[in-house]
């Protein structure tokens, strides 16, 4: 795929996009820290059927975008050769959920005259390009253009105005963007490993649409996805999402902060929030020691001990900071968030495991609050319910077109004609041009 082609403007609506897919297709979750790639086909009446699963460190990247093509492109063809062996398939084009690419979101307001006709869907496209029309000529590629409100001659708000006639169109939707560049590398590294990309989402929206229930989404939630090396955020209300944002500060941080402040590896850092981690002081007990491998050690003849205590105290400031800065993100944008509230809270994400974390965000949100587990995708073990996965299930409920009509989305699909062309240039010239 020339990834700077223009990418493909469709029509959006519901009852238009793509249908559920028959045959096994594939999904690659491109979080901050892991990449996780599912092969599954689609249930009829819903859910969908896992083949094969693939996990590895995000090896390349950093905070989801490529610091190293050769790494990531490495990294990338073994998640993928990890699941197309369990799944007995060959996968010839990928949906991609994403946390990189520095996300931003935006609401655009326009208003269309309709002279006392009747709406329909010609009417709604003129919209949604109109909308998109705002983004043209900037350093951002947009992933989704969904809708947030629409009224008709300045009434009440309206699910799906197609069918009603009135004079004037009201119609406000978010603009989900990411940087150029960002998209770009990503999508180039993909074109490496022969895959054509059907289309990018957002991680955060997806993983709302993954583990969120209806009546949460009307009533008002915040989701926050607590990653490795980003937390983002979406608030959902009246069914629809109307901000989104990101924090650079994650799981991997707690980690490095263990490290440093305890003096051993990221690897055995890693291994203490696991087993040790928390962020209530119940957790504290001066009286429990643990073991600490200083930098040099041998891990079987350890030199240090600290407290428990100390790891909680390291853990929960670098988690207070971080919600703290979520808390500040909605801030900046506390008008929209005043006028569309949430009732509660959502975790989810590798890091929203840790012991406490619900009680922490209740005490900083005042919400209250669950950890998110998605239950569409099911498989020979059970049903892939955890937290960490809530972006790649929604991911396929996306590419299915099964997201309840929530909204429509930009496609980053481009002609199979121009794909095909792209990847048969690229081989001839890492196989044929010196």
């Amino acid at each position: 795929m020339n990834a700077k082609a223009d990418m493909a403007w469709q029509r959006l609506l519901q009852n238009q996009r793509r249908t559920a897919r028959n045959a096994p297709f594939g999904l690659l979750d491109v979080g901050s820290s892991k990449l996780c790639c599912y092969v599954v086909r689609a249930h009829s009446g819903g859910g969908f059927q896992l083949l094969g699963r693939g996990y590895q460190s995000a090896d390349g990247f950093q905070a989801g975008e490529v610091t190293d093509a050769e790494e990531a492109e490495t990294s990338m063809l073994a998640v993928l050769h990890e699941a197309e062996e369990a799944a007995g398939e060959t996968l010839r084009e990928i949906a991609v959920t994403w946390s990189g690419g520095a996300p931003r979101a935006g609401l655009v307001s326009i208003e269309r005259e309709l002279g006392g006709r009747v709406i329909d869907d010609d009417d709604l496209d003129r919209a949604l390009e109109s909308v998109r029309a705002t983004m043209v000529g900037s350093d951002r590629e947009i992933l989704h253009i969904l809708p947030v409100e629409m009224r008709l001659d300045g009434g009440r708000p309206l699910a799906d105005p197609r069918g009603l006639a009135g004079q004037v169109l009201e119609f406000t939707g978010l603009v989900v963007s990411v940087a150029k560049p960002a998209l770009r590398n990503l999508t180039a590294c993909l074109e490496r490993c022969h895959l054509d990309v059907m289309e990018v989402a957002n991680g955060a929206y997806a993983a709302g649409i993954g583990c969120l229930t209806l009546d949460e989404m009307r009533r008002g939630v915040l989701l926050v996805e607590l990653g490795g090396g980003s937390t983002s955020h979406a608030l959902f209300q009246s069914g629809a999402l109307c901000h989104l944002g990101q924090v650079p500060y994650g799981g991997e941080h707690v980690t490095r902060d263990l490290a440093y402040g305890l003096k051993t590896s990221r690897v055995f850092a890693e291994r203490l929030k696991n087993l040790y981690g928390g962020v209530q002081w119940r957790a504290c007990d001066d009286n429990v020691r643990v073991e600490v491998p200083l930098i040099g050690d041998r891990l079987e003849h350890p030199t240090g001990e600290v407290p428990r205590t100390r790891l909680t105290q390291i853990i929960r400031a670098r988690v207070e900071e971080t919600l703290g800065l979520v808390q500040e993100r909605l801030r900046d944008d506390w008008e929209l968030v005043q006028s569309r509230p949430p009732r509660s809270m959502v975790l989810t994400g590798g890091a929203a495991q840790m012991e406490g974390i619900i009680e922490l965000a209740e005490e900083l949100f005042g919400l209250p609050a669950r950890i998110g587990r998605p239950g569409a995708v099911r498989g020979a073990a059970g049903v892939e319910d955890q937290p960490c996965c809530s972006a790649a299930a929604g991911g396929l409920v996306l590419v299915t077109g099964r997201d309840g009509g929530l909204g429509w989305k930009q496609s980053t699909e481009v002609p199979a004609l121009t794909n095909g062309l792209a990847r048969l240039g690229h081989w001839l010239k890492q196989n044929f041009v010196s």
